[in-house]
């Protein structure tokens, strides 16, 4: 077979920092943008990185409810060419848990994975380092490795004493290195200058989103609400007398806010535009820490798509988009941002964030990534035949 023909007919598997129920990120966009394209997909959910949490024992309880066989209320949002697979491991945090990992737990998820159709020469999607997900490579033999880097996971509180390390032997192992800001790709640049930024980009339903009815009242975060996020941000919105409502899921304990402030719970992903549209602008209430320094939200150019403000904290990633964005620090600067939305806000303004969505859309992110795949699965021929210059 030709190396053009191994590419077409490769499969992949995602070696994912979350669940394929939680909220749609570009783990999921991307597996299913490969589904779409023809490959075989398998997802192989969140393995772990820190220790769990309290917080953790919802998430604990459906994965071991979908091991145990039982149904999985999200398995109706898996596209066709997608295979979901909770992995049975141990977090990475202890020797006596890795131990157990490469003895015993990884060869059955290795064999599951097999049975469930994955072959060797597949092309894996690795988002966290962790000694679980490079053990798995090992068994897994893949003909290319991808470093998707779309979380700073060195600066997280709870990051492995050795993430470093492992982060380092990853950046060395793959052919291909991701990420989706510009702050995670400074930061990679010195120890692989290749490294290339990509989005996952908007769907195009959000284009066709309704245009805001310019009473600029209604404000939404989407999404799902960490505890890492500030929540006297939308508070104070509230508390000046605007529409605030918060959408999606919520991980850790329930943010305090005025009674208010409406609460949804997560709505299917074809049914989102329909709820979106029905508010004026959207909130990124992040706080401001150094994990978070390399957050480019996932819904951005979602936002942008849909012609609205946008009321955000000064992460980095807002700088390239300051211009289609309101920046603001503090409890104050926010509720002044939001009165001052009927003079500022036009509709060129409008028309500007529109088309700065349109260039960054699934199809188009996807293809750039498509075609960093083959040019590297080209060069690891090349290698493999001694053909490099």
């Amino acid at each position: 077979m030709s190396e053009a023909a191994a590419f077409e007919r490769a499969q992949v598997v995602v070696l994912s920092s979350i669940d394929w129920g939680s909220a749609w990120q570009r783990h999921q966009i991307f597996a299913a943008q490969f589904a779409a394209a023809g490959r075989d997909v398998f997802f192989v959910e969140n393995s772990g990185f820190r220790d769990p949490g309290l917080a953790d024992l919802g998430r604990l309880g459906d994965r071991l409810s979908r091991l145990s066989g039982r149904a999985h209320e999200a398995a109706g949002s898996v596209p066709k060419g997608v295979t979901v697979v909770p992995p049975a491991v141990l977090p990475p945090t202890r020797g006596a848990f890795r131990a157990v990992n490469d003895a015993w737990l990884l060869p059955r998820l290795a064999g599951r994975l097999s049975a469930a159709g994955l072959k060797p020469g597949a092309i894996a999607v690795v988002y966290v380092p962790t000694h679980t997900t490079l053990a798995l490579l090992e068994l897994l033999k893949p003909a290319l490795v991808v470093y998707d880097c779309a979380s700073h996971f060195a600066a997280h509180p709870q990051a492995p004493a050795d993430f470093a390390a492992t982060e380092a032997r990853l950046l060395a192992r793959a052919d291909l290195v991701v990420t989706d800001s510009q702050y995670l790709r400074d930061l990679l640049a010195p120890r692989r200058p290749d490294v290339l930024r990509v989005h996952q980009g908007v769907d195009e339903s959000f284009f066709a989103a309704k245009p805001p009815s310019g009473s600029w009242r209604s404000f939404c975060y989407y999404g799902t609400w960490v505890p890492d996020l500030d929540p006297a941000l939308p508070a104070a919105l509230a508390d000046a007398g605007f529409e605030v409502t918060l959408s999606g899921f919520t991980k850790g304990p329930p943010p305090t806010m005025p009674p208010s402030v409406r609460r949804l719970p997560p709505t299917a992903k074809a049914e989102l535009v329909g709820r979106l549209e029905a508010f004026d602008a959207f909130l990124l209430p992040h706080r401001l820490t150094e994990f978070h320094k390399g957050v480019i939200p996932a819904k951005l150019y979602e936002c942008l798509a849909m012609g609205r403000p946008i009321l955000t904290t000064a992460l980095p990633s807002m700088d390239e988009v300051r211009e289609h964005v309101y920046v603001a620090a503090t409890p104050a600067d926010w509720v002044a941002a939001a009165r001052s939305l009927p003079a500022r806000e036009t509709p060129a303004r409008r028309e500007a964030r529109v088309a700065l969505a349109r260039r960054h859309t699934h199809a188009a992110e996807f293809a750039r990534l498509g075609e960093a795949l083959r040019a590297a699965w080209d060069a690891r021929g090349r290698a493999r035949t001694g053909l490099v210059q």
